[in-house]
């Protein structure tokens, strides 16, 4: 079966026997309380083509709603997804997951260096790591513009946390170790996410 609606009804329970594809030709996004992959697989993309649209599973549920038992020893709460057999997930091929900082990113700056030539594009969503003893000290930042030449990066708000960085690697002087500012990728056009209800994710 193939799975092609841009927006379904919230499902209480999709239960999969068979095969569940994703339309690869169109944005999908499956709504659902309690997805449980039994027999069957689900397949969105594959190694060989991996899902070019946007794919996504929103899970939905309450603390205190109906749970699933599988037998007497298994019970499964709502807003999950279990799979005792094949679930295969490829999203779009990009060429980096995460690169590092090329000079130092400021308090209160709309840009910031890192690596030129990477398939970086306008709306990404990017994460600058700590390089303080401050553990939280992370900016969540949207992309608006990147200079493939100069590794420049413009972003839609000011950063919040200072982040270390030079050109060069510091690993020979450090044994191996690059302290420099790590920046990850954080955008995926396949995504299981979860509404958000009485504080309760997913």
């Amino acid at each position: 079966m193939v799975f092609n609606l841009k927006e379904s009804p919230v499902y209480k329970l999709v239960r999969v026997n068979g095969n569940l594809t994703f339309d690869n030709t169109t944005d999908t996004h499956l709504k659902v309380k309690h997805l449980f992959i039994r027999a069957g697989e689900l397949h969105i993309g594959s190694k060989e083509y991996p899902m070019e649209k946007n794919a996504r599973i929103t899970l939905y549920g309450e603390k205190q709603m109906e749970t699933i038992v599988y037998d007497n020893a298994i019970e499964a709460g709502n807003k999950l997804i279990a799979n005792v057999n094949v679930m295969k997930i490829y999203g779009k091929k990009r060429s980096w997951k995460m690169t590092r900082l090329h000079q130092p990113a400021l308090k209160g700056d709309k840009h910031f260096y890192v690596e030129p030539g990477l398939d970086m594009v306008a709306g990404d969503r990017l994460g600058l790591l700590p390089t303080s003893y401050t553990s939280d000290a992370v900016d969540d930042v949207f992309v608006t513009a990147y200079d493939t030449t100069s590794g420049k990066v413009d972003i839609s708000t000011t950063l919040n946390y200072y982040h270390w960085g030079r050109a060069e690697s510091t690993g020979p002087d450090h044994d191996g170790l690059d302290m420099r500012g790590e920046v990850l990728l954080l955008t995926r056009n396949v995504k299981i996410d979860a509404e958000d209800i009485q504080s309760w994710g997913g």
